[in-house]
């Protein structure tokens, strides 16, 4: 499903369409993972005994942290298992849905796991009672193939990362992240692999899952914090991710932040919308929805938002303020940019003075035309330098 943005021109005429894209998962909040049972009775307890030496690896991960003391050690066992190829695991539970919890909070914290798809659990019971559960990961491929494409994977994210540094702020990473990832990778429904990370980083094409799942993989090379949340946007299976940058928690949704626009002669053009880079609860529930079995941070800081930290953010009507932000990007030669407004009494002012008003011609001398973009759910109005 794609969202389609309304557009406008000034001094000239064209029509400038913007779409986000969503409508990319099953629904089922489990990262389409497939989960069989199988019941087996045993006579006696000991017959599904032994306890498996287990990795803790995973303290701060979002996800993790939700879970019980028993579900932390569900989730460890059964990350151990996947980590190492094993078979199976004798799980530190008999709870199924704590089982289920475990396995989606350990899908939300690691979005590299391309070789494993889902899970067999198997129930030993005696006389009619539970003594044991089993978890069998369904491996989708061989560990010499799971090696050799993760080889491949790390080639690609060694050149793609080589323009950021464990050094930088943790905006800097997060934007260098989403950027980076929409000028990659082009939305394609039915893309190859398009529920893990090989379609981002191999194939070049994929839909939300992919997305989030690269985003999660990628912020987590660089140190940041960040979970993939599944939910629904524009009543459409969706998923994005949450990410910890500094003290604050934000929503980042790369695939909506990869938009396109249509030029006059019809041909689409790929578009980074910062709308959807480092968003509030507020700005992503007039959307967006989560649906997870861990209750997610409040996300309430601006701090990191895109337009506050380009300087492109104005809570008080300032047209000589918002008029210097467009004649530095017109005297940059910028292509394009965008002005965010606290709210809409503001967003309506700057509308009315630079656009009906056509006074953005006093910031932006020699202009002779303009094409803008409006998103009035965000309070942001976007200018296109660019003849199209």
């Amino acid at each position: 499903m794609k969202k389609w943005i309304r557009a406008g021109t000034i001094l000239g005429a064209a029509v400038w369409c913007m779409t986000a894209i969503c409508g990319c998962l099953d629904g089922s909040g489990e990262h389409s993972s497939s989960i069989k049972v199988r019941q087996s009775s045993y006579g006696s307890e000991s017959s599904i005994g032994g306890e498996e030496r287990i990795q803790r690896i995973s303290e701060g991960n979002f996800a993790y942290e939700s879970l019980s003391s028993e579900g932390k050690t569900v989730y460890d066992q059964m990350l151990t298992t996947i980590l190492t190829y094993g078979k199976s695991v004798n799980l530190a539970t008999m709870d199924t849905k704590l089982m289920r919890e475990a396995y989606q909070a350990l899908n939300c914290d690691y979005g590299g796991l391309f070789w494993v798809e889902g899970y067999v659990f198997t129930s030993y019971t005696k006389g009619g009672k539970r003594i044991g559960l089993e978890f069998s990961p369904n491996y989708v491929m061989e560990e010499e193939e799971k090696n050799r494409l993760q080889s491949q994977v790390d080639d690609v994210v060694e050149e793609w990362m080589g323009g950021i540094s464990l050094h930088d702020s943790d905006y800097e990473k997060a934007k260098y992240v989403f950027e980076t990832l929409i000028k990659q990778v082009d939305y394609v429904e039915g893309a190859k692999d398009n529920q893990n990370i090989l379609s981002v980083f191999l194939h070049r094409e994929t839909v939300c899952q992919g997305y989030a799942c690269a985003t999660q993989y990628l912020l987590r090379q660089l140190g940041i914090s960040s979970a993939i949340i599944s939910g629904k946007a524009n009543n459409q299976a969706h998923a994005w991710n949450l990410v910890k940058l500094d003290d604050g928690y934000y929503h980042m949704d790369t695939t909506w932040g990869n938009s396109t626009y249509m030029d006059t002669s019809n041909n689409a053009s790929k578009f980074v919308n910062y709308n959807f880079l480092c968003m509030t609860d507020e700005e992503i529930s007039n959307t967006h929805h989560a649906q997870m079995t861990f209750v997610l941070p409040e996300c309430t800081s601006m701090e990191n938002n895109y337009y506050v930290k380009e300087g492109r953010y104005f809570e008080t009507w300032d047209p000589e303020a918002i008029g210097a932000a467009f004649r530095t990007a017109w005297e940059n030669g910028d292509p394009s940019v965008a002005i965010k407004c606290k709210d809409d009494e503001l967003y309506g002012k700057m509308k009315e003075y630079f656009v009906s008003q056509q006074r953005i011609t006093d910031y932006c001398p020699g202009m002779e035309y303009m094409y803008y973009m409006e998103s009035p759910e965000y309070c942001v109005f976007t200018v296109n330098f660019n003849e199209m």
